[in-house]
C-alpha cells in the first residue's frame, strides 16, 4: 500500500510556506485502537528549526513541495466526551477525552463574550476557495465518535449561543449504550447540527486491506445518507491514522473534506482532506481556551460573566421522539 507524508515548512528565504509530501505518513505510528471503546494518543508534534530548510544551493531532498499560496489560520477544535470523569491511574485516557460539562458551558461561554462566530468546515472551505468572507474571530467546532453527550449536554448549550458544530458519527455504534441513537443523530441533525462520517466501525483505515478500508468509508456514508435523508459530505479519520491510499479513498467516496488530529491551525486549499485541529480534554483553564480559540485571554470582569453564565442551566430539550422501524411499531 503506498504511503506519503506530509509537514508544513517554511523558507526561510522567502518566507513562502509550502506542504512537503514524500515518505510514509502515519499520524500514530505503532498506536494500536483500544478493543472497548474508540480513543486516541496524544496527537505527534514535529517542531522545525532552520536546519529543516537547506541553505542556497545545498541538495535539496527528495520531496515535492506545494506552495501553499492561499492559506487561513482557523482553529478546527475537537471534542469526544461532555462528561464529568476522574482522572484516576485506570482512566487517564478517558479522562483527557472528556470535558466536565460545566466547563464546557464556560468555553462557550467565553466564545459568546469574545464575540467568536463558529462556523461550519463548509464554510472554511468557501473561503479558501475565495467565495465566501469569515466573520471575526471564527472558530470550527467539532466532535468525534457520536457520544450520547453531544445530544443531552454539549447541543443544548450550543444552541443558547446559537453556535454550530460537527459530530463524527460512526454508524455501526448508532444505539449502543453511551452513543447517540438513531432518533438522536436526526434530531441534531434537524437542529442545525452537521453530521459527518468517522467509518462503520471506527477502524485503523490505514492498518487494514484496501477493501476493508473502502468498505468502513463508503459504508458510513452510505448509512448516515439513508438516516438523515441527504448526503454525508465531512470526514474525519478514525485515531487520526491514514495514508495516501486512505485519503485517496475518502475522496473517491465522494467526502468534501476531512479532519486529521495533526495539530495546527493553518489550513490550506490544497489540504481540504488533511485539515488540522486542536484536541480539548482533560480540564484546561479558560486561558488555555483562549489561546487555542485565538481569542484574547478574559478580563476579570469578563471572567465573572462567563462564570455566571456557565451556571445557567441549559434550556430543555424536547423529548426524543422514537423513529419507527422497519416491522416495528413506532
Amino acid at each position: 500500500m503506498a504511503t506519503v507524508s506530509a509537514a508544513v515548512t517554511v523558507n526561510l528565504h522567502s518566507g513562502a510556506a509550502h506542504i512537503a509530501v514524500g515518505g510514509p505518513l502515519a499520524v500514530h505510528p505503532g498506536h494500536s485502537p483500544p478493543s472497548v471503546h474508540p480513543g486516541h494518543s496524544p496527537p505527534s508534534v514535529v517542531k522545525l528549526s532552520p536546519n529543516d530548510c537547506p541553505p542556497p544551493g545545498a541538495p535539496q531532498p527528495s520531496i515535492v513541495a506545494i506552495p501553499l499560496t492561499r492559506h487561513l489560520d482557523v482553529p478546527i477544535l475537537y471534542y469526544h466526551y461532555i462528561r464529568a470523569i476522574a482522572p484516576t491511574p485506570l482512566n487517564l485516557s478517558g479522562f483527557d477525552l472528556s470535558i466536565p460539562p460545566g466547563l464546557f458551558a464556560e468555553q462557550m461561554a467565553l466564545l459568546h463574550v469574545e464575540g467568536a462566530h463558529t462556523i461550519t468546515i463548509r464554510t472554511l472551505m468557501s473561503a479558501l476557495a475565495g467565495t465566501a468572507t469569515l466573520p471575526s474571530h471564527p472558530v470550527v467546532l467539532t466532535f468525534d465518535d457520536g457520544y450520547a453527550d453531544f445530544a443531552t449536554a454539549a447541543e443544548p448549550v450550543l444552541a443558547r449561543y446559537g453556535f454550530v458544530a460537527t459530530d463524527y458519527v460512526v454508524s455501526g455504534f448508532i444505539g449502543r449504550r453511551g452513543y447517540m441513537t438513531a432518533a438522536q443523530v436526526c434530531a441534531m441533525d434537524a437542529a442545525g447540527m452537521v453530521i459527518g462520517s468517522h467509518t462503520v466501525h471506527h477502524i485503523d483505515l490505514a492498518a487494514v486491506p484496501l477493501a476493508e478500508a473502502r468498505a468502513e468509508i463508503d459504508g458510513d456514508k452510505a448509512a448516515l445518507a439513508r438516516l438523515l435523508g441527504h448526503p454525508v459530505l465531512d470526514f474525519a479519520y478514525p485515531y487520526g491514522s491514514f495514508n495516501a491510499t486512505v485519503v485517496q479513498l475518502v475522496q473517491q467516496a465522494g467526502f468534501a473534506d476531512a479532519v486529521t488530529t495533526m495539530v495546527g491551525s493553518i489550513q490550506a486549499p490544497d489540504g481540504r482532506f488533511l485539515l488540522h485541529r486542536t484536541p480539548l480534554g482533560g480540564a484546561p483553564s479558560l486561558a488555555i481556551f483562549a489561546r487555542d480559540a485565538q481569542l484574547p485571554q478574559p478580563t476579570a470582569s469578563e471572567s465573572s460573566l462567563i462564570a455566571s453564565l456557565g451556571e445557567r442551566p441549559p434550556p430543555p430539550r424536547a423529548p426524543e421522539v422514537v423513529l419507527a422501524q422497519p416491522g416495528r411499531a413506532a
